[in-house]
């Protein structure tokens, strides 16, 4: 089984809605979970990790889909969230197999930065 771990403590505890997003990518990837007790603090960005945990199929050009589709469901998830914030600034990184970022993207009312 592939596994994705998902840290986006920054995002306010009722906006966690993140990782239904990432559960489309099926029955085949089990999700880990940032423990959710830490105390919400405000940030002018709300930066959610997302972690492909080793695994010997994320490589190549099955990394880079997954990459790709995550970020595509993250710029949806944040455009709809800053509809409602729009001072706010999503962010998103995700990190490969290595632990080192692979991607970066940051959302704004009116632009992305990938």
């Amino acid at each position: 089984m592939r596994r994705i771990r998902l840290d986006d403590l920054e995002v306010p505890p009722e906006e966690r809605t993140f990782l239904s997003k990432l559960e489309n990518l099926g029955p085949e990837y089990e999700f880990e979970i940032t423990l959710r007790e830490e105390e919400w603090v405000a940030h002018a960005v709300e930066h959610i990790k997302v972690f492909v945990v080793d695994h010997k199929t994320f490589t190549g050009p099955f990394l880079g889909y997954l990459v790709k589709t995550i970020g595509d469901m993250f710029k949806t998830w944040a455009e709809d969230r800053l509809k409602r914030a729009p001072q706010k600034i999503e962010k998103l990184t995700i990190y490969g197999p290595d632990s080192k970022p692979v991607k970066t993207i940051r959302v704004k009312a009116n632009s992305t930065d990938a």
